[in-house]
């Protein structure tokens, strides 16, 4: 019986229940997917942690280390459970070809580093999780160049200084737990022993990790403060097991959660849509209902009745939305697959998904269940002798023609019946605002993560280009060079050296711990600043927004560190947003000890006749092995791996909103046109054509996508926005802000959106073409 009244229900409104499932269906869909990417996100990284025994604690070193003190230092301190020194042999990218590729990967934004396959922890895996062994000639490439150069097993890597030429096979292809992310401006190579010995002969200079798993790893913070405060090799970045989870997991982590935006707003659309039909549906059989109570039906009997035809459609779509999510998935899945492999099946990965689904018809349900409520307020004598709800009739002030004379009549009647019936169009309205917001959310962000101004999020200021100059021998001297260099070349516009030193601070728990600092004019390529401004008198300091969070520190608070020797109070001037070196870094003007200095930047811009290009080839070969970044290549090749997967999003949401804006613009003008039949039929027979008609109900769509248009981005400029600082709080930028393309998000977006609904109402209202006058007046 129930399958034969929604059959019947089907057949009466194929339309209408048709776009029901769809909005339905793309939710659960959705919902699934965003599950399913969710839980393999953490499986597979949960999996690579365990087969790559990932360290707890690491700290890069350039320079000269004292081994035994090291071991030492790890056999005295009970939180110590294992060590190992690493050496990584730096290669310049000038001296690396990879492939069949001509060019070397000089322009390159990665630090390119050898290593051996360490012994007992810190594994470097292929891409079936097993441990990497390499024979002479081999190597084991990191993921990131497979996929950004299009590497295939049995291609060649070929290395060349003028000393020694080698050339390799790719044999494999490395996950590392520590440098998989393209976000990490670092990578492994995996080679023989023998032929790692005889390139550092000849090639680069060494640099050491050293590495830590601990007993306990909620004693982690307290392990550190112990090795900050010790004398032990600090010349360069440390980073931690709760920091390798984040950069591992924040791409995947990122398109997950906007998914579930998209999916959320999805929802709302559909309760939208089903509380609009529902009410139509209860006009529609408002004499029948009453007919029912007054030969005895319960109450509550002829709600079931109703209740069960959309159970029927929720489980129907919310079943089909999850069939679908089990290919649609592998889309979003690709990239965890590649970085992080496949982690063998849990209890939980099936189920969570059909939770999720079952969320989504649960919701569906409770909607309905509120909806239906109305029955309460139907009498069998008011629904016998009206025969209407009156659920939707609006407005009922009257506006006359009169008054508006300089109006033209067709607008003032599409004008007149949108203030008259606000209730129904409200819901259209509301449709379009989220329709707009679910593009210009992911539009907008993937506008932010491509623009230049991107880069004010990792800790440096905007400018042409960046030269860095990594800890080797004689690198004051090479760094003063560089100077004199840029000070008599008549193409560089300005520059600002930058040098980053170790220097010892006070933190919230009264243990001194090290800290990054970088010193230098900040006035000259500027942050763009959370709070507060730039450090401008040695007094001062700006410290990252992470750093700031977690000593608890404000604008105008004071900050106690360790100055040659001596503490020294300093006033936080400013709080940035730095997602680079784990976020926790600091800009002051301070003295440093040259001794004490973990690396040299100097960031420039070139006059405007100048190839920006051309100079960075001129610096890298007069400044070699210094590296120099072109800082727009640097956010795409950091970042593109990001980028590419929110292009993915960005344009299944566009469709998806497109597609939502046609049919519920279709659904919406079907039962327009159906109620107004009769008035339709009095315009005709008054005078009024076919075309007239069509402008009229043109205005009123037009109307009502007009004003979805302007709070839909307004919801995206703010709620969106909120939403964006949300997702890069993760990272230490919890301010970012959007950067909009104004013509794409302001033009050319709402005058497509406008355009669609305009063909949209053109195509709906031709139907009115079929219809004749005497059999809509009799009707």
């Amino acid at each position: 019986m129930l399958l034969q009244i929604v059959k019947k229900d089907f057949q009466r409104n194929k339309i209408i229940t048709i776009v029901l499932l769809i909005f339905m269906m793309l939710s659960a869909l959705l919902a699934a997917c965003a599950s399913q990417v969710i839980m393999e996100l953490s499986g597979s990284l949960s999996n690579l942690l365990d087969k790559s025994k990932a360290p707890h604690f690491v700290q890069m070193h350039a320079g000269p280390i004292d081994n035994a003190g090291i071991q030492k230092f790890a056999s005295t301190n009970p939180l110590v459970k294992n060590q190992q020194t690493v050496e990584m042999l730096r290669i310049d990218g000038s001296n690396v070809v990879l492939g069949n590729n001509n060019k070397s990967e000089e322009n390159s934004v990665m630090d390119i580093g050898f290593v051996r396959q360490n012994p007992s922890f810190d594994l470097l895996l292929n891409l079936e999780n097993q441990v990497i062994r390499v024979s002479e000639g081999e190597i084991a490439v990191p993921i990131y160049y497979k996929k950004e150069n299009n590497l295939n097993i049995g291609d060649q890597v070929t290395l060349s200084n003028g000393q020694l030429d080698k050339k390799f096979i790719v044999t494999d292809f490395v996950r590392d737990i520590q440098m998989n992310p393209a976000i990490v401006s670092s990578k492994r190579f995996v080679v023989n022993d023998t032929d790692y010995n005889a390139l550092k002969k000849n090639h680069g200079e060494v640099e050491y990790l050293i590495e830590f798993q601990i007993t306990d790893l909620s004693r982690l913070s307290e392990f550190r403060n112990t090795y900050q405060s010790s004398d032990m090799p600090g010349k360069g970045p440390m980073i931690d097991y709760p920091l390798f989870k984040t950069l591992n997991a924040l791409t995947d982590g990122i398109i997950a959660v906007v998914i579930i935006l998209v999916s959320i707003l999805l929802l709302i659309i559909a309760t939208l849509c089903l509380r609009f039909t529902m009410i139509a549906t209860l006009e529609e059989d408002y004499r029948e209902i009453g007919v029912m109570k007054a030969i005895g039906i319960s109450q509550q009997d002829i709600r079931r009745i109703y209740l069960a035809k959309y159970m029927v459609m929720a489980a129907c779509a919310s079943l089909l939305g999850y069939l679908l999510s089990l290919g649609v998935v592998r889309l979003f899945t690709a990239n965890i697959t590649l970085y992080l492999g496949t982690a063998p099946k849990t209890i939980l990965q099936p189920i969570v998904p059909v939770l999720a689904v079952g969320l989504i018809f649960g919701m569906i349900m409770f909607f309905c269940r509120v909806i239906l409520r109305r029955f309460n307020r139907i009498t069998v004598v008011e629904a016998l002798r009206s025969g209407t709800v009156g659920e939707l009739k609006g407005n009922t002030g009257t506006i006359v023609l009169s008054k508006y004379k300089h109006i033209n009549v067709n607008v003032f009647l599409g004008l007149k019946d949108v203030y008259g019936r606000l209730t129904m169009f409200g819901l259209l309205f509301f449709v379009f605002v989220i329709c707009l917001f679910i593009i210009l959310v992911p539009v907008n962000l993937l506008n932010t993560l491509q623009s230049p101004r991107f880069i004010s999020y990792m800790g440096v200021g905007q400018s042409d280009m960046r030269i860095d100059l990594q800890q080797s021998d004689q690198i004051e001297k090479r760094f003063n060079e560089l100077i004199t260099t840029l000070n008599k070349d008549p193409d560089i516009a300005k520059f600002s050296p930058l040098i980053t030193s170790r220097f010892k601070v006070l933190g919230s728990d009264g243990v001194w711990e090290n800290i990054n600092v970088e010193t230098g004019d900040f006035s000259i390529f500027p942050l763009t600043y959370v709070n507060g401004g730039t450090p401008e008198s040695g007094d001062e300091i700006a410290l990252s927004d992470l750093n700031a969070k977690e000593w608890n520190k404000r604008v105008g608070d004071s900050v106690l560190l360790e100055v040659n020797g001596a503490s020294k109070k300093l006033t936080v001037s400013g709080i940035y947003q730095d997602i680079t070196n784990g976020g926790r870094t600091a800009k002051a003007r301070l003295p440093y000890d040259p001794k004490s200095v973990l690396w040299y930047i100097v960031a420039l811009d070139v006059n405007p006749n100048v190839s920006v290009q051309g100079k960075m080839d001129q610096y890298a070969k007069l400044f070699y092995p210094a590296k120099v970044t072109h800082l727009e290549s640097y956010l795409s090749q950091t970042l593109g791996n990001t980028i590419r997967q929110l292009k993915l999003v960005t344009g299944l949401s566009i469709a998806i909103s497109i597609s939502i804006s046609v049919l519920i613009t279709a659904l919406f003008l079907k039962m327009l046109l159906a109620k107004d039949a009769s008035q339709i039929a009095i315009l005709r027979s008054i005078g009024f054509t076919l075309e007239d008609i069509r402008k009229q109900y043109q205005v009123r769509l037009l109307l009502v996508s007009g004003l979805g248009i302007i709070l839909g981005t307004f919801s995206a400029n703010t709620i969106g926005q909120k939403f964006a600082q949300l997702l890069g709080s993760f990272m230490g930028a919890s301010n970012i802000q959007f950067v909009v393309n104004p013509v794409v998000a302001y033009l050319i977006l709402p005058l497509f959106f406008m355009l669609i609904v305009a063909l949209t109402t053109v195509v709906s209202t031709i139907s009115m073409k079929k219809s004749k006058i005497s059999k809509l007046i009799v009707e």
